[in-house]
C-alpha cells in the first residue's frame, strides 16, 4: 500500500500512459508543418515515456532504513 502512495510512481504511471498515447499518435497520424519538420508528436511521447519508467523504476527501490529506526 505504501508503494502505491509513492508520488515517483504515481507521477511514473502519469507520464507512461501520456507517453504511450503521445507515441500512438505520432505513429497513427504524421503531423507535418512548414516549421517542424520531424514528428514532434512521436519523439516528445518517447521522452515522456522513458521518464515515467525511469520514475517507477526509482519508486521500486527500496528505501535505506536508519540504524536508529530498528
Amino acid at each position: 500500500m505504501k508503494r502505491l502512495l509513492d508520488l515517483r510512481f504515481l507521477i511514473g504511471i502519469l507520464f507512461s500512459v501520456y507517453g504511450m498515447i503521445l507515441v500512438i499518435y505520432g505513429a497513427v497520424s504524421h503531423p507535418v508543418t512548414q516549421t517542424v519538420h520531424w514528428n514532434i508528436d512521436f519523439w516528445w511521447g518517447i521522452l515522456s515515456l522513458v521518464f515515467g519508467l525511469v520514475f517507477i523504476a526509482l519508486s521500486r527501490i527500496p528505501e535505506k532504513q536508519d540504524e536508529d529506526d530498528v
